[in-house]
């Protein structure tokens, strides 16, 4: 057993997966604000009991899924870190062998899809000038104000703080669009996407490709449920076979997601328990 999950899929039981749900986290399995899953919880266990594994797919670090992963006593699956940045692989999940970035990891492999966090930081200042902005990094937030802005325990500010292949920041002064942002950030071979909370500066990768990736290991002919709140989870709905958009709490469904995935289905209630109706309908 490894990372003190309390399940492990043999890679058997994944070849013959069948379903696989591709999740966002804050705002859709966890609550926007207090970060709890506990309206979720029946449908991770019918889940669970049916062998379909729960792959997270955040802008959160390894570091903190690890943790979250623990805590939902989830089944091992692939994790998508820091926008699809980066994929862990349990030990029992082989990761696409023909891939050169699939390095070791203490309890698994990776697959490193990103930048560096610290070769975004001299994109960002750029960004920055050109949008006439200050633009403050996570990373050069001190944990106290990490936990200020986004409600976050110490323990977990401090994990959230730790990047390694993104760099999510604020705009500081009068706000900016986000296609403004995005469009200096394509001069400078990267990307900007915005979550719930904070923009995300990242290199040419998303969500959606690393979906790609997890899905080429699974079964084949298996279908895949995809579940979001925010606009940085368009590439993750653009590549699953059924998307759900999520609504947050303060606007409903985000009008981006619906004018770009018309057929999705729309969960009847924010965070975890509009999360567990969708799922619980999918699976059932």
């Amino acid at each position: 057993m490894r990372r003190g999950y309390a399940v492990v899929m043999s890679l058997d039981e994944r070849r013959r997966a069948t379903r696989l749900i591709v999740t966002d986290l804050d705002g859709t399995l966890i609550d926007h604000h207090t970060y709890s899953a506990d309206a979720a919880r029946p449908a991770l266990a019918a889940a669970a009991a049916g062998g379909v594994p729960v792959v997270m797919c955040s802008s959160k670090t390894r570091a903190e899924m690890h943790a979250l992963a623990r805590r939902l006593d989830l089944p091992p699956a692939p994790l998508i870190a820091e926008n699809g940045s980066v994929v862990w692989w349990p030990p029992h999940w082989a990761a696409p062998a023909a891939r050169p970035d699939v390095s070791a990891d203490a309890d698994g492999s990776v697959t490193v899809l990103g930048t560096p966090a610290a070769d975004l930081l001299p994109a960002l200042a750029t960004i920055g000038q050109r949008v006439a902005r200050r633009l403050l990094p996570l990373s050069a937030m001190s944990v106290d104000e990490v936990v200020a802005r986004t409600g976050l325990g110490h323990d977990v500010a401090a994990l959230a703080a730790a990047r390694e292949y993104s760099q999510p920041f604020v705009v500081e002064g009068d706000e900016v669009s986000l296609a403004a942002l995005q469009e200096a950030a394509r001069e400078l071979d990267a990307r900007v996407t915005q979550g719930g909370r904070f923009f995300h500066l990242l290199g040419q990768t998303d969500k959606g490709a690393a979906v790609r990736l997890v899905r080429q290991t699974c079964a084949s002919g298996h279908v895949a449920l995809g579940l979001g709140d925010a606009p940085n989870d368009l590439p993750l709905l653009r590549a699953v076979d059924t998307a759900v958009v999520v609504p947050q709490p303060d606007r409903g469904w985000h009008p981006d997601l619906l004018a770009a995935l018309p057929e999705a289905r729309r969960a009847p209630a924010a965070g975890p328990a509009g999360w567990n109706a969708a799922v619980l309908e999918w699976l059932g």
